[in-house]
């Protein structure tokens, strides 16, 4: 219905500013200074003052325009500057307009709309977190394990017991912000499926042993390849395995199957130290024999060869003077014999002149004179 109320429906005839319709015209809004008026009335209502009801001029002095307009003013500025805030240097803001993320702004002093046009979430973007999986540490000290999360089985069969930690840190706030609900939450579902995975395909004397730091490269790898998946704006920072053992009930017998390798692992690495040292000896006697073998068989040949020569060389010297050759043959032959008796032979003619001269303390066989 018309606020003119052309067919008469309305007694009163009142349009909503508060003026009479009489005469069916079109009636134009009041003034900025009847509204004012009317505010004024309204304050002194509100703080008790009924008005003049009998015309008297006792009444609350009536509010001027610049209080109110100064009162907007201040209430303005007041909501603006609630719009500063602070960013620390390891944090970023998201900016957020009715929940659409319209900036994000980095370390330092900025302005955004004030509530509830703008509102902003700041993040720790560079802050490492840390989240420990398999057990929980608390503040009084006290180390709880979660069997839930820890016990896994590997690829022979066998079940582990793991607990590890998981460093991160946030790469993209609006992706952190936006694409994920509870980004903890979040992180510890990609790591347990993720080391479960990788443990289920390596058996465990290796997870026990030697592949620890290898489980850590595959698990963190798989972490980022997961939360990379969700878009999730998180950098997985490394994975440390902190303990690494067979469940309770059969540690013991584990311990003692531990204790046998090692066992073997020493003496086996007796056993080829031993070989070390025998082996380069061998090695060494026999070169040197092959050497000395080698080094014989080239002085018989040369030596032969020397006798050859001595031989051909005496019988060219033969063919000239048979009975030169003949005798110092013979004198040689003999000097070469007898150089090795132990008996001096004089002759007789001699014998009591050079007798007493020679040297027979010496001699250690007897002399013979020949007569």
């Amino acid at each position: 219905m018309p606020w003119s109320n052309q067919n008469g429906s309305n007694k009163d005839n009142k349009n909503p500013w508060g003026n009479n319709s009489g005469g069916g015209g079109n009636q134009t809004p009041p003034d900025l200074d009847e509204v004012i008026r009317r505010l004024q009335q309204r304050v002194r209502h509100l703080f008790g003052d009924r008005g003049n009801k009998g015309g008297s001029g006792g009444g609350t002095p009536e509010i001027s325009k610049g209080v109110i307009t100064g009162f907007l003013a201040v209430a303005i500025l007041i909501w603006a500057l609630s719009g500063f805030y602070k960013v620390a240097a390891d944090e970023e803001t998201v900016v957020l307009r009715f929940g659409q993320h319209v900036s994000t702004t980095g370390p330092g002093l900025n302005w955004h709309i004030p509530y509830p046009i703008e509102t902003i979430e700041k993040l720790p973007v560079t802050r490492v977190q840390r989240l420990e999986i398999g057990f929980r540490h608390f503040a009084d000290g006290v180390i709880r394990k979660r069997t839930n999360e820890s016990l896994m089985l590997t690829m022979d069969e066998n079940i582990v017991d793991i607990s590890f930690i998981v460093q991160y840190k946030i790469k993209s706030a609006e992706n952190y912000l936006f694409n994920i609900d509870n980004p903890q939450k979040t992180v510890r579902d990609a790591a347990e499926s993720a080391i479960r995975e990788v443990i289920g395909r390596t058996l465990i004397d290796d997870v026990l042993t030697t592949k620890k730091a290898e489980v850590e490269v595959e698990t963190e790898k798989l972490i980022q390849s997961i939360l990379d998946s969700y878009k999730a704006g998180i950098s997985v920072a490394t994975v440390k395995l902190q303990d690494v053992q067979p469940p309770e009930r059969v540690i013991k017998e584990f311990k003692d199957v531990a204790s046998a390798r090692e066992d073997k692992e020493r003496a086996k690495n007796e056993a080829q130290a031993y070989a070390n040292q025998i082996t380069p000896n061998a090695r060494g006697e026999a070169k040197k024999m092959v050497l000395d073998a080698e080094a014989y068989s080239k002085e018989v040949v040369e030596r032969a060869k020397g006798e050859a020569s001595r031989f051909e060389s005496l019988l060219a010297a033969y063919k000239l003077a048979p009975v030169v050759t003949r005798k110092r043959l013979y004198m040689e032959s003999m000097q070469e014999v007898m150089s090795s008796v132990d008996k001096v032979i004089v002759d007789g003619a001699v014998a009591g002149k050079v007798l007493p001269y020679l040297p027979l303390d010496r001699v250690s066989a007897k002399a013979e004179v020949k007569k």
